[in-house]
């Protein structure tokens, strides 16, 4: 049978979602544990697809993947309980042969997290221009052959109570895409730059935007047309998220303490070498 999952993971101790040997991925863990459990025989025999990969670093908190096996009961009552505690399955589908993870997927989201406030209300200005369809070779790192046109449904930045968050919806991104979205929108925040430039690399793109860091960003949400029966997860992983959320926090503190200046000011001064060829 085979079956679609949502599934969530922390990608800060992962090489990426996409298998890789000798290094820990996403697909990599997934398909050991289903081998464990005899839920199918070798990375062949579950077929693994995902809607799309991430790169090292980066989080999911709601990603599609597909498999088969022939004892999806075990796979539903049990995988969550084998599964490392940094990869989960928020739910399940049980889909047809023609249903596809990269394909049938409508749309995917975004967000990205910057480390402090900005100036919201400039950067989502600017981040409306992403709307539409563009050439976002100069967002992008572009593979030899790809189409380098893509449609933005919905591009927007606000503020949450952690910081400034910027979240973005299209059926589907080039490699980096939002990265280099996300570069560029510091930039506007921190008063930088402004929307004209990012008009500029979108009407004629000379040059590659530097990626804003792989940590910050997660896969957000997706769209495939499919209702998801929700599954049992292990405690466990809600309480590490607790606690490296309370140490995250702690260790922000005490690095701003010890640094004894102002963290944005070093932290606009990093943007300003790293962006140089966009700023006037």
């Amino acid at each position: 049978m085979k079956l679609a999952f949502l599934i969530g993971y922390d990608g800060r101790n992962f090489a990426g979602s996409q298998f890789q040997p000798d290094k820990r991925t996403v697909e990599g863990e997934f398909i050991e544990t289903g081998i464990s459990m005899k839920l199918w025989d070798s990375p062949k025999a579950a077929e693994f697809r995902t809607a799309g990969r991430t790169d090292k670093g980066v989080s999911a908190r709601k990603q599609l993947i597909t498999v088969r096996t022939d004892k999806p009961d075990l796979a539903k009552e049990a995988l969550n309980f084998h599964l490392p505690d940094d990869i989960w399955c928020v739910g399940f589908a049980e889909v047809d042969d023609a249903f596809s993870a990269r394909y049938s997927a409508t749309q995917r989201t975004y967000r990205y997290y910057f480390p402090y406030p900005l100036d919201s209300s400039k950067m989502n200005e600017a981040a409306k221009l992403f709307e539409g369809t563009h050439d976002f070779s100069g967002f992008s790192k572009m593979e030899k052959g790809r189409d380098p046109i893509r449609t933005v449904i919905s591009s927007r930045v606000f503020d949450s109570p952690s910081g400034t968050v910027f979240e973005i919806s299209a059926k589907s991104f080039l490699w980096n895409m939002v990265r280099g979205m996300a570069g560029i929108l510091q930039c506007v925040g921190l008063g930088l730059c402004g929307c004209e430039e990012i008009a500029k690399q979108l009407a004629n793109p000379e040059y590659r935007i530097h990626p804003a860091p792989a940590e910050g960003l997660l896969f957000y949400d997706i769209s495939c047309g499919l209702e998801f029966k929700p599954m049992r997860q292990k405690d466990e992983v809600k309480r590490n998220f607790s606690r490296s959320a309370s140490a995250a926090r702690l260790e922000t503190f005490v690095s701003e303490a010890l640094l004894e200046d102002d963290a944005v000011k070093f932290w606009k001064e990093d943007c300003e070498r790293k962006y140089s060829t966009i700023i006037k």
